[in-house]
């Protein structure tokens, strides 16, 4: 296996201003499995295919410079290359399509997608003298939660997180994970906030560091609380009063509103009607918070009896019932008086 090795004779401090033409330049290529050495002349810049291949436990190249007259030599500059060239890309899927970056609530099921490619294979003859970082990467997921009253850690110097899954990957595969909601954790479930980070890393190697291929990250929302208050479903109204709304967490891309239908509260109610004056509709990267007051309320009451106004959610993931209040609507007219016979 040959390597094309892009070679840039950066200068020393002392060759600053020194003329190219009084250096001789040559690049040692040092195999780490045997310890056999190569020295190959190059141009101060440039390209070159090296002379041998790259050995199975990788190769240090060596950038020098000798100057003509004193014989000094520098070296400019150092390489390790693998033979093996690991490669992974992360990918987040959930149910909505925001663009910027994944995000989804904490109920709602995701997947993460990772491919994993130049890894040594079993069937290779090179496999069992093989560095273990030519066989597998390192698999990691965190999970990180955001401080009380903040949407991200804008403010926090070095969050802590906690470790869901370590593990390594093998070989070279397209891999899916599927999880069936998030794996964040909270003394109430539903409204936990956050983000779970999945990272691809290359083991160290030949005192190479260990090095992060791909890393991503999906932020996980609540879910939305609502409120209705204003009418009291145990008193009878002539007249329906305004009535308020307090919304907590809505979700950053979704719609809330109040309908009312007769009867009370079924699954698939018939005549609907929307009121127009309680639209909530957000656009945003975060959850928000919303009060309101819905006036007018008595035209959307044309029968008496009983009637439901319901609050609904509507997001990426559906339509969700936050409240539901009953209203007794009660038009008589009561008439207290005698009867007065005169002749």
């Amino acid at each position: 296996m040959k390597k094309h090795l892009l070679l840039l004779v950066a200068a020393a401090p002392c060759l600053v201003s020194a003329d190219p033409t009084d250096y001789v330049n040559f690049v040692r290529q040092i195999q780490q499995d045997s310890g056999v050495e190569w020295d190959m002349s190059v141009a101060p810049n440039g390209t070159k295919i090296s002379p041998t291949g790259v050995s199975v436990a990788g190769s240090f190249f060596e950038l020098w410079a000798i100057h003509n007259r004193s014989v000094s030599e520098y070296r400019l500059d150092e390489q390790y290359v693998t033979a093996y060239t690991p490669n992974a890309t992360v990918t987040i899927v959930t149910g909505d399509p925001y663009l910027s970056i994944p995000r989804t609530r904490v109920d709602q099921p995701f997947q993460v997608q990772i491919s994993v490619t130049g890894l040594l294979d079993e069937n290779d003859p090179n496999y069992a003298t093989a560095p273990d970082a030519a066989k597998w990467v390192d698999y990691t997921n965190y999970t990180f939660a955001y401080p009380d009253g903040a949407y991200s850690f804008e403010d926090v110097r070095n969050p802590v997180g906690t470790v869901v899954t370590e593990g390594y990957m093998e070989e070279t595969a397209n891999t899916t994970i599927t999880f069936s909601a998030t794996n964040l954790t909270g003394p109430d479930l539903t409204q936990v906030k956050g983000e779970e980070v999945f990272t691809i890393t290359a083991q160290a190697d030949y005192g190479v560091s260990a090095t992060i291929l791909d890393s991503e990250k999906v932020q996980i929302w609540p879910i939305a609380t609502g409120t209705i208050s204003g009418v009291d479903s145990s008193r009878y109204y002539e007249q329906v009063p305004p009535v308020s709304v307090s919304l907590v967490n809505l979700y950053p891309d979704s719609t809330t509103y109040l309908r009312i239908y007769p009867g009370p509260r079924k699954e698939r109610p018939d005549g609907t009607k929307t009121v127009n004056s309680s639209f909530v509709i957000i656009e945003d990267s975060i959850p928000q918070n919303r009060d309101l007051i819905a006036k007018s309320m008595d035209r959307y009451f044309t029968e008496e009896g009983i009637h439901t106004v319901e609050l609904l959610h509507r997001t990426p993931f559906g339509t969700d019932l936050l409240d539901a209040v009953e209203v007794n609507v009660d038009r008589t007219i009561e008439i207290n008086g005698g009867v007065i016979d005169q002749e």
